[in-house]
């Protein structure tokens, strides 16, 4: 993800936890909060974070388990207007992408996060 396209701010990851609707499964879970264009202006796209705690496990563990979400996430159509937090679970990190992004899937559903595509 580009640097406009990530949350780095604590006060925007926090923010999309405390008031935005939320998803989970037992490989993450999915905050996002609708953004206003006044709220982030000169950002076009989706904003993101990845976070793992350490009840994911030992460092190693941590990052495989961003990796894989950060790649699940990257292969999706994500509508412009969001803010979206993926926290990961501990089963995600001896996970797969393909069971992560099946998980993504399920949750991104739910929460109406990706842009409908349309063919003519």
């Amino acid at each position: 993800m580009t640097r406009p396209g990530r949350l780095s701010r604590s006060e925007d990851v926090q923010q999309v936890l405390r008031r935005g609707r939320s998803s989970a499964g037992d490989l993450l879970a999915l905050h996002r909060l609708e953004r206003a264009a006044t709220d982030a202006p000169g950002v076009s796209g989706a904003r993101f974070t990845v976070v793992a705690s350490k009840r994911v496990g030992n460092a190693v563990r941590r990052n495989r388990a961003k990796r894989l979400l950060r790649e699940a996430a990257r292969a999706r159509s994500w509508r412009d207007d969001l803010d979206v937090v993926l926290v990961a679970r501990a089963p995600s990190a001896d996970s797969d992408v393909s069971r992560v992004g099946a998980e993504l899937d399920r949750l991104g559903g739910k929460l109406d996060v990706f842009t409908v595509v349309t063919t003519s």
